[in-house]
């Protein structure tokens, strides 16, 4: 009975090391607080696997303003999701008692592994996300631009046009008026 105590608080005393570990992990690399990494890796901190899978899938889900983005990030999603799963499983391993310490070890090391990926990877889907933003920015801004130099051109030719009627015209009968003016005076000059 007082093995087995001792290695029920041996247990809980790793496993209470390792939540440590994961929330110290996870404070180090939080990022914004409405983050996806931060949900995502707060659920999992938390041991609230399932929540934390469904949360991504919606959060990409409701993204349908960048399609692109739902492509892109579909295979980071999907890695994701096995990382999450394989924590969930490694932190709750059947039998981990009955494994030597150097192996419960191990597992937690593994498990701080798979946190760190799926800190990394969640970083990329974030990553994906402001890229495809910035895209769609860059294109509104070429359509604006399109629009603002179709606009200019358009108001410089009506521009030109009212300008060769109306200006242009007057010009041509002030021209030709003076040309009539300076030929009579040469020909009144020639006369004399």
């Amino acid at each position: 009975m007082t093995t087995s105590l001792v290695e029920f608080e041996h247990i809980n005393e790793m496993q209470e090391d390792l939540r440590r570990k994961l929330s110290e992990s996870n404070r180090k690399d939080l990022g914004r607080m409405d983050s996806l990494r931060s949900t995502i890796s707060s659920l999992v901190v938390g041991e609230n696997y399932e929540r934390a899978k469904d949360e991504m899938l919606a959060y990409v889900e409701i993204k349908t303003a960048f399609p692109q983005f739902q492509e892109r990030a579909e295979r980071y999603v999907q890695h994701c999701c096995e990382l999450i799963q394989a924590i969930n499983t490694k932190r709750n391993f059947p039998g981990l008692a009955s494994l030597s310490l150097a192996k419960q070890q191990e597992i937690h090391e593994k498990v701080i592994e798979h946190f760190e990926e799926l800190k990394q990877h969640l970083k990329q889907i974030e990553k994906i996300e402001r890229d495809c933003k910035l895209t769609d920015v860059r294109s509104t801004i070429w359509v604006v631009r399109a629009l603002c130099h179709g606009a200019a051109l358009i108001f410089v030719v009506g521009l030109l046009i009212d300008i060769q009627a109306g200006a242009f015209g007057s010009f041509m009968v002030v021209t030709d008026h003076a040309m009539n003016e300076l030929s009579n005076w040469v020909v009144n000059l020639i006369k004399l």
